[in-house]
């Protein structure tokens, strides 16, 4: 074969295999081309994912009447509430006071009236028992007679997908996990925990209450004509004391450092028991620590913390609700030793001088004294002050230093309550332009302290006498005009 010849059997292989491969390029664009068309037309006609489903039951949530569950060691019904505008709550069937979780228990409802696969296996299989189909049977029922029954099996080896049939259908399905591992759920797994929002700044109501501790309780203490203008002014409410420290005003701001602060992720965890039958097993038959609140808008909890499972974690249930969890137990250590005096204003009275008329100071030791405050309004309608003590008009910014002082005599420490404190030594009386006289009384305590109450409120309490021995140099020095600027 000549030189010649051999190129020109070479040029044509090469010409042969040049037009193969383009063959082939064009090939694979034409029938990218053509699959891309179809997916596109695919997804123009429905709106379900591009991606390959198989549509199994296909009805609506509103034709819907009920599902049942089984499984190993558990069966229930869920069924459906209809409202006016064919909304659906869905219910535990057998008691619908039980709380569901509405997002998640419409997600595996749905998982039953839109039920798809990732794929079929088989078209008919022997022996379903070798994918263990029947673990878990689903049932839903439909409005027009209509039901389907859903059997769950076995998971596949790589843990991705689960095996299913439909009675009626022959053929073996795959379902992705999330699927399978939904319509898997126990009743306990629905159940809504009902996570606590708290905002210490709009509580009308707290209880608390540790075990072999007394109770602190806080209220508004108002009308609710009061409540809602309060609310509409300041966008909250103040609660104060009823026990056991009547009338004092309560902290918010050690409230939530001390207490909220570290329950403020606090979720029931695991649930432990549906419906217990002893609650004296974990420990809320007395419980450690009892919780409760109320806001302005109707909205509130009460919580029952028992026994500790282990060193992290507690029972808990909600005391209008029979189920038990588990919860991590820091979220209540700033309940347990609560001293009721950290949640209290420590002030004797912390009185705006605006909504003051006049006060009278009576002592045996340091004399009585009568202040007239004359509140008025300049042209621009600022609350300016005219102060009269003794008789004597005095400045008012020496005034209000002198008020400062009064104001700023606290509370110290609580006491035992003294039931009988016997007459007081020093007495102040404020009258206020709206509202009730309020009368503070101090009684002989020690040498550094005296008992104080605020009328009609038993004595709890004391006062350094350093700060009421401050109160009254102040007052000395201001009518002296040593305060005046």
């Amino acid at each position: 074969m000549s030189k010649m010849t051999k190129k020109l059997i070479s040029l044509g292989l090469a010409i042969a295999l040049i037009g193969g491969l383009a063959a082939v390029y064009f090939g694979i664009e034409a029938r990218n081309e053509r699959e891309a068309i179809a997916a596109a037309e695919a997804a123009a006609a429905d709106d379900t994912p591009s991606f390959h489903v198989l549509r199994l039951v296909e009805q609506s949530e509103g034709e819907m009447i009920r599902a049942t569950f089984e499984g190993d060691g558990y069966a229930f019904t869920i069924e459906a509430d209809l409202d006016e505008d064919n909304r659906v709550t869905w219910l535990y069937a057998d008691d619908h006071n039980v709380l569901l979780e509405q997002g998640d228990t419409r997600n595996m409802m749905r998982d039953v009236f839109v039920l798809t696969a990732a794929d079929m296996l088989m078209e008919a299989v022997d022996n379903p028992a070798e994918f263990g189909i029947g673990r878990v049977v689903a049932t839903g029922y439909f409005r027009d007679g209509s039901r389907v029954v859903i059997r769950v099996g076995a998971m596949t080896p790589d843990h991705g997908q689960f095996y299913a049939m439909i009675d009626g259908d022959p053929a073996l399905y795959l379902l992705n996990a999330l699927t399978g591992n939904r319509l898997s759920q126990r009743l306990e797994d629905l159940v809504d925990n009902m996570r606590p929002n708290v905002d210490a700044n709009t509580l009308i109501h707290l209880y608390i209450r540790e075990r072999d501790n007394a109770a602190m309780v806080f209220g508004w203490d108002g009308t609710d004509e009061e409540l809602a203008e309060t609310v509409a002014q300041f966008g909250g409410a103040w609660i104060t004391m009823e026990e056991p420290f009547p009338g004092r005003n309560f902290n918010t701001t050690i409230f939530e450092m001390r207490v909220l602060e570290p329950f403020q992720e606090f979720a029931p965890g695991e649930m432990v028991e549906m419906f217990p039958e002893d609650l004296a097993r974990f420990g809320l038959d007395d419980p450690l620590l009892e919780f409760a609140m109320l806001d302005v808008m109707g909205g509130g909890f009460h919580l029952l913390f028992g026994n500790y499972h282990d060193d992290e974690h507690i029972y808990v249930m909600y005391a209008d609700r029979p189920h038990v969890w588990l919860t991590e137990s820091r979220f209540i250590s700033g309940f347990l030793g609560l001293n009721p005096f950290s949640l209290i204003d420590r002030f004797v009275l912390l009185q705006n001088i605006i909504e003051v008329d006049r006060i009278t100071i009576q002592s045996a030791a340091r004399g009585s004294h009568e202040i007239v405050i004359n509140n008025f309004q300049d042209e621009d309608e600022r609350d300016l002050i005219d102060p009269v003590v003794d008789g004597q008009n005095v400045q008012e910014a020496a005034f209000r230093r002198f008020y400062q002082s009064l104001i700023a005599i606290g509370y110290e420490q609580e006491i035992d309550e003294i039931e009988e404190p016997g007459s007081p030594v020093i007495t102040v009386v404020y009258y206020l332009l709206e509202a009730e006289p309020v009368t503070i009384e101090f009684f002989s305590f020690d040498s550094n302290f005296y008992a104080v109450r605020r009328y009609p409120n038993p004595v709890q309490f004391v006062a350094s006498q350093l700060s009421v021995d401050a109160m009254f140099e102040t007052l000395e020095l201001l009518m002296a005009g040593a305060l005046d600027r």
